[in-house]
């Protein structure tokens, strides 16, 4: 197998609509992307998608659009209308369904509620100034801080960006060709706007986001000419590549325990976290932030949960922590739950990392006691923050194969995870959570096969 070069591809929407503009408002809500069947290996960190982001007021149009001036930076009169900063663009999608161009069109990964996943592991794998460095270079509406991306949206901007999916995850290159996956599909389905925006203004429900101009980019891998026709010949083989699954629940007593079905094989990790449930399609409010579960007292959702046991179950057995997690103390002094952090942290890989924005600043809400001048924040202004928003990276996680990566078999078993809070069971909170597991992708000349 002899390497000749690295070709740079790239291909438009099967179904653009008018002005190539995908819009929920305006109906084009679903982005379907074909990457064609070749002789080649397409490289699975080259995938970008790229397009221009528009987030409109509510007497915009394609030709005459308006946008939003936050921070009044124009000089135009303030108008607040953003997306959740460490999520940007990809909380526009509600789902990513990739797909193989073998017999049938086997479903290779699909992604409910990709934005929830993200607002979790995005914050837990990348530091302050990646935030504000090469990932806001790649999705101008992400940022450390919510007025940083917002600022950015001010005008239409260019974006060109990882799909975040598992199994484009890493450094992979997936075979296109007859002896391999004959292509693939790459669906985008779009998100409403209610659920994607976050806007406060008069004319809050006539706030739209539209995608302009949208193509797909790749790399692939080109052969020589013996290899290539080895390619095009339909033979038997085998890969392995991680995917993303969804669940939804709602909890809202005080001892609530989640029962979840996955039915993979090979789990590498669970992650949940949670979000008031009033506050999904809610425009008046960010549906994608990870703070605490939330009670309502005085006003809907106005008090932070304390939360004191976590146990973590496989089939009615404690697994793979043989202990329940108590954190009631931290809560009650509103410290931070490190073991909870801690078991997050490692679903993801990164419990030694520093390449995140979890600090004691963030998980307690605390501003910066320093700027950059040496000069005590609290001094000069109580509400300035010179380090990222100190908004909690609230989840709950746990890695269920440190040692060997190979996963825990949940085909035929039960996942269970029992939460011990102070939820006064008039205030339900939706929990999504999201297993990673570990696929083997079997292709033959009668098509292509899926089994977790």
């Amino acid at each position: 197998m002899t390497i000749i070069s690295q070709q740079k591809n790239e291909v438009l929407p099967l179904n653009m609509p008018q002005n190539n503009e995908y819009s929920f408002k305006n109906g084009s809500s679903i982005c379907q992307i074909l990457i064609p069947e070749s002789p080649t290996m397409v490289l699975t960190d080259t995938i970008k998608l790229n397009g221009k982001l528009r987030l409109n007021k509510s007497t915009s149009t394609f030709s005459t659009p308006v946008f939003p001036d936050n921070a009044n930076r124009k000089g135009t009169g303030a108008y607040a209308l953003r997306l959740n900063e460490r999520v940007g663009i990809n909380s526009l999608f509600e789902n990513i369904t990739i797909s193989g161009l073998g017999a049938g069109g086997q479903t290779l990964e699909s992604i409910r509620n990709v934005g929830r996943l993200l607002s979790l592991t995005k914050p837990l794998t990348h530091e302050q100034h990646e935030f504000d460095g090469h990932l806001q270079g790649q999705d101008p509406a992400v940022a450390s801080r919510s007025l940083l991306g917002a600022v950015e949206c001010n005008t239409e901007v260019f974006f060109s960006m990882p799909l975040e999916v598992g199994m484009f995850s890493g450094q992979q290159a997936i075979p296109i060709g007859m002896n391999g996956t004959r292509g693939l599909q790459v669906l985008l389905q779009l998100a409403s706007d209610s659920n994607a925006l976050i806007c406060s203004e008069a004319d809050k429900n006539g706030v739209f986001y539209s995608l302009v101009d949208v193509s797909l980019t790749y790399d692939t891998l080109v052969f020589d000419a013996e290899t290539s026709e080895e390619m095009m010949r339909a033979k038997t083989g085998v890969m392995e590549y991680n995917s993303w699954s969804h669940q939804y629940s709602v909890i809202n007593s005080s001892d609530a325990q989640l029962n979840l079905n996955f039915g993979t094989k090979n789990t590498l990790s669970v992650i949940s976290n949670t979000i008031p449930t009033t506050h999904i399609n809610n425009v008046d409010k960010d549906g994608f932030s990870t703070d605490n579960f939330k009670n309502s007292t005085t006003d809907p959702y106005d008090s932070d949960v304390k939360l004191n046991k976590l146990t973590f179950i496989k089939d009615g057995i404690k697994a793979p922590l043989d202990y329940e997690i108590n954190s009631k103390d931290q809560s009650d002094d509103n410290r931070p739950r490190v073991e909870v952090i801690n078991n997050l942290k490692n679903a993801m890989n990164t419990q030694s990392s520093a390449r995140t924005l979890v600090s004691v600043n963030t998980e307690n809400d605390l501003k910066t006691k320093i700027n950059l001048l040496g000069q005590e924040v609290a001094l000069l202004d109580p509400a300035v923050s010179v380090e990222t928003q100190s908004n909690p990276i609230f989840g709950l996680g746990i890695n269920e194969d440190p040692l060997t990566k190979v996963g825990r078999d949940f085909s035929t078993s039960t996942y269970s995870v029992r939460i011990e809070s102070d939820l006064n069971g008039s205030s339900p909170n939706s929990v999504n959570t999201f297993s990673l597991s570990k696929n083997v992708l079997t292709y033959s000349p009668q098509g292509i096969s899926v089994s977790s």
